[in-house]
This record gives structure tokens, sequence and C-alpha cells, in this order.
């Protein structure tokens, strides 16, 4: 019976000390899997607002495109080859300077000669995403005089 019961005392022992092993992993996993999800989460976050972001700079191209087709509209002689950028002058669109500030974004607005009568139009706009990259979208059209004199 003695000898039972050292070995009853020696299986106990060794219980206990799996037992911590078992904590030991526990905690390891539940640690791995806690960083994995947060890391998850904030990837998520920053991803959301670089879409953001980039949609708010395909808005403004698209908005510059428009912008030089009611400029081509009003004269297509006011479309002189050059860069520039966009403002509102009472109430009305027109080209200033090179470039324009929105934010975050700056946008320019190229115009080249094709033709005669036709003339390409670029729009750009860039932006800073994070310290190490910049963000660009870039539209390309072709106008045309279709009312010539």
């Amino acid at each position: 019976m003695f000898i039972t019961r050292c070995n009853d005392v020696k299986n106990s022992s060794s219980r206990n000390g799996f037992s911590l092993v078992e904590v030991v992993l526990s905690v390891a996993l539940f640690a791995l899997f806690v960083s994995v999800f947060v890391g998850a989460v904030v990837y998520g976050q920053e991803s959301a607002v670089l879409a953001g972001e980039r949609g708010r700079a395909i808005l403004l191209v698209e908005e510059g495109l428009e912008v030089t087709q009611n400029v081509r509209d009003e004269n297509f002689a006011n479309l002189v080859d050059g860069n520039y950028g966009l403002a509102v002058v009472n109430n009305q669109w027109v080209f200033s300077g090179a470039n324009d500030v929105n934010g975050i974004f700056t946008r320019q607005i190229t115009i080249a000669s094709v033709a005669t009568d036709r003339k390409q139009v670029t729009a750009t706009v860039t932006w800073q995403q994070t310290p190490q990259r910049s963000g660009t979208v870039t539209a390309v059209t072709r106008l045309t005089n279709w009312r010539p004199i």
C-alpha cells in the first residue's frame, strides 16, 4: 500500500506540471489570436480610409474633365495648351494657376493639341496617402471643336 501511495503522489505532481504547460500554451495562443484580430481591425480601418480618399480623388478628376468641357462649350479658343488649376470666379469655373488644392488633394488639368480642332485633356489628382506613399488618379479625354465658326 505504501508503494501505491507514492505513485499517487508522483502522478499528482506530474499532472500539476502538465496543467502549467497547458496554461502557458493557452495564454500564448490567446495572445496570438488577439494580436491577429487587432491587426485585422487596424488594417481594415486603414483600408477604408484609403478607399475613401481614392473615391474623393476620382470625383475631383471627373469634375476637372467636366469643367474643361464646359469651358470648351463657351468657346473652344479658351482651351489653350498648358497646365492649369481650377477656380470659381463669379459663380463660374475658370482656369487658374498651374494647379489647385482641395484639402489634401492637388489637381492639375493638362491641355495639349492633337489637331487643329481637337485637344487632349488630362486631369490628374495627387495626394499623400501615407508618409511613404502618395496616391495618383488620372483620366484622359479628347475634346473637339464641335461648333466651328
